[in-house]
């Protein structure tokens, strides 16, 4: 993998597979409150209840991501930091500096990104982001009962694409292929169009332009 920014090539490979498992999570748990309980490893959500690992913090005061295995100030149980610790062995390999140093500036990489590339790389569910004065915690859940939810619909699908390019620089052909690919969904890509039948059976046909960017979706501009 290209050692220049490692995050936007992840990032590229599994964000969609991510904001998927976003979706999953948003269609048990709505807008429910939760009780964080760091002790006994688990979250919960209005009679759901799913095991957690931690992966670091974001604070908006020193605009910096903080890995779990790294922080001296809060008592996570080392139980609790497998999943962060494995992110950093995997990093290591990967050479991938945001993994293995730290602390990382939000400018080169956020915890959104790192979660979602977390996510995909520890096979967990998902992942959540618990916010809090001045910062949030992201943590990874693993639960059969998110995994089991409905994937991507069109219309899903299109609005999570909207959403990420609108907040990362990414190559939008290689992001929209590299999630069709995983998804082992048998795309038809050609230099400036990639087709493909989801699996709740609506098609999708997505024009580029000559830089990849996505212009056109059956037909209509795409306004991301």
């Amino acid at each position: 993998m290209p050692t220049t920014n490692p995050v936007r090539t992840y990032l590229e490979q599994y964000a969609l597979l991510s904001l998927e498992k976003q979706d999953k999570l948003e269609s048990l748990i709505d807008e429910h409150l939760h009780e964080l309980d760091l002790e006994a490893g688990r979250i919960r959500f209005n009679g759901l209840e799913f095991p957690l690992q931690v992966l670091g913090t974001e604070s908006g005061n020193t605009l910096t991501w903080l890995w779990a295995w790294a922080d001296e100030h809060t008592e996570v149980p080392a139980s609790l930091l497998q999943s962060a610790i494995q992110l950093r062995n995997w990093g290591a390999g990967e050479r991938a500096a945001e993994f293995t140093l730290p602390s990382v500036d939000l400018h080169r990489a956020d915890g959104h990104a790192l979660a979602m590339i977390g996510a995909e790389v520890c096979k967990a569910s998902c992942y959540y982001q618990d916010a809090y004065e001045g910062g949030a915690v992201f943590l990874l859940l693993f639960d059969r009962i998110i995994d089991n939810q409905p994937s991507f619909d069109r219309a899903r699908l299109l609005l999570r694409l909207t959403d990420l390019f609108s907040r990362y620089d990414l190559d939008h052909r290689n992001t929209l292929l590299s999630y069709l690919t995983l998804k082992e969904l048998s795309p038809k890509a050609e230099r400036n169009l990639i087709s493909c039948e989801l699996g709740t059976g609506e098609r999708v046909n997505a024009e580029f332009d000559e830089t990849g960017r996505l212009v056109m979706v059956n037909g209509a501009p795409f306004l991301g």
